[in-house]
């Protein structure tokens, strides 16, 4: 250990030097101290220090990122799960421990860019704090490690890895669904390249645009992925903002999966996502919802045939009769219920009475709450019951109208709707209206971003080039010739042949 310490500790150079580090010199020191670490048995990181210690009381970890990981990694044993049985992991790891306490301040203050260059040992981590958390019956417990080691490594969330959705199913695995935002907010806008298609990036240490060019299939930062992982995470997310009732980005999640590319069947996944979908379309738009243009043909088909309950209750559900929809519901009930959509479906029952009121505002300026109940509320005679719903229904957000004293009758009320979007308690103010205006402009902004950087890697791709040589044309052949190179300044510039040579 004497010998080896001063190696562990030489690089970054501490005090750092007065010029800084080239990318060429980071690059060549960093990767020989990679080396060392791949050299050294474990046994050797968790001896103690001359004079008595521990090597992770010595390092640290924002500084000395690589070396604490491996002798982190290294105390808590096993180089791959199967070969550590769950006992011996909780027995030594344990949350709460020792060792636990050292992982927390590791994914706390690791020094993003040298993770980028042990991603295998990263993830392993993230692994082992994973199955921990499982193994102890309470997943909540890595949560926020696994959070803040996703957000430190890519504060975008940008690129998908295998840690987006071992971290979305230990969420959804201990109900914490507001735990999952931080990262599920993250709009997801690149998947892990090849490493024959990253050749022209930049190094790890060096300045990346966008997280999907240090985030490849060699960097070890993600598993390799299936396209069944990629559905699976936007299921599991679309479940996560069903239980927090954002139906909105749910009903994006879910639409996501069920417009994923498929062969000439659709698989159970992309079923399951179909089912909730139809209700989580009436919850938002009360009405049933349109497939998506893009949806494979044959996948619709599917969808239809063995989600055709689904389709009727929606169906009924249109029609505006309670009593109809009422009956499907009874009628398909364990079907619901084995499809665990029974809690779904209730919403949707008590949303038909909300969007039952919202119509009445395209007809009725002001009406009495009276006759609101009379033709909406399941109990026509408790005006009283009907006003307290009209008033959470109001205070919720849900309803853009207000409750009057009648200047007629003593003791009843009336609703009346407001004419516009910029009339009644839903009306912004103009700081209200320009902070989410900054909001949509920064989101514009970033999308725009993530589609340039996407132009910018199709133009260099092999697929990209190869069809460029094959289709290019002389300048003097008009202005239908193809023109390589000029994706980002006329568009796409893609077409199916290009397509079906990716």
């Amino acid at each position: 250990m004497d010998d080896l310490l001063p190696q562990l500790l030489s690089f970054p150079p501490h005090p750092p030097p007065l010029q800084k580090l080239s990318s060429h010199e980071y690059n060549r020191l960093i990767k020989a101290l990679v080396q060392l670490l791949h050299q050294t048995m474990p046994s050797q990181l968790v001896k103690g220090v001359a004079g008595g210690g521990d090597l992770l009381d010595i390092l640290d970890p924002a500084i000395n990122t690589l070396p604490y990981l491996h002798t982190l990694l290294a105390h808590i044993g096993g180089t791959q799960d199967e070969q550590q049985s769950g006992n011996a992991l909780l027995k030594i790891f344990p949350p709460g421990g020792h060792l636990w306490q050292k992982m927390l301040d590791f994914v706390e203050r690791f020094d993003p860019i040298q993770v980028r260059y042990v991603g295998h040992e990263w993830r392993r981590l993230l692994e082992k704090i994973a199955r921990v958390g499982l193994l102890s019956n309470k997943p909540s417990v890595a949560i926020p490690p696994i959070r803040t080691a996703i957000l430190r490594l890519d504060p975008s969330a940008a690129c998908f890895t295998s840690n987006h959705l071992l971290f979305v199913r230990l969420c959804l695995q201990a109900k914490a669904f507001q735990a999952a935002l931080p990262v599920l907010d993250h709009d997801v806008f690149h998947m892990p390249l090849y490493p024959d298609k990253a050749s022209y990036f930049p190094s790890p240490c060096e300045h990346h645009e966008t997280s999907s060019t240090f985030i490849t299939t060699s960097s070890g930062l993600s598993e390799k992925l299936a396209y069944r992982d990629y559905i699976t995470y936007f299921l599991y997310g679309g479940m996560i903002y069903l239980g927090l009732k954002k139906w909105a980005r749910a009903l994006l999640f879910l639409e996501i999966v069920i417009v994923a590319p498929t062969g000439n069947v659709a698989s159970m996944i992309q079923v399951e996502a179909y089912k909730k979908w139809v209700l989580v379309g009436l919850l938002l738009k009360g009405t049933p919802m349109a497939m998506p243009k893009t949806t494979n043909s044959h996948a619709a088909r599917t969808f239809r045939a063995i989600a055709k309950p689904y389709d009727t209750l929606a169906e009924a559900f249109k029609e505006g009769s309670s009593e109809k929809l009422y009956a499907e519901l009874q009628a398909a009930q364990q079907i619901w219920q084995n499809d665990c959509n029974m809690g779904l479906v209730l919403q949707v029952l008590n949303a038909f009475r909300r969007f039952s009121i919202l119509k009445l505002a395209k007809t009725y300026a002001a009406m009495p709450v009276s006759l609101v109940a009379q033709q909406t509320s399941p109990q026509p005679s408790n005006i009283a019951e009907t006003e307290s719903y009209l008033t959470s229904l109001i205070v919720s957000g849900q309803l853009n109208a207000t409750l009057l004293p009648s200047s007629k009758t003593a003791g009843t009320s009336i609703l009346r709707f407001a004419a516009t979007s910029h009339d009644g308690p839903q009306a912004r103010t103009e700081m209200e209206n320009y902070e989410n205006l900054q909001i949509q402009t920064e989101r514009i902004t970033s999308l725009t971003r993530h589609i340039k950087d996407t132009e910018q890697r199709l133009e260099l791709s092999k697929e990209y080039l190869e069809w460029a040589r094959k289709n290019h044309r002389s300048k003097d052949t008009g202005p239908g010739a193809a023109n390589p190179g000029t994706i980002g300044n006329n568009g796409y510039g893609v077409d199916e042949d290009m397509l079906a040579d990716m």
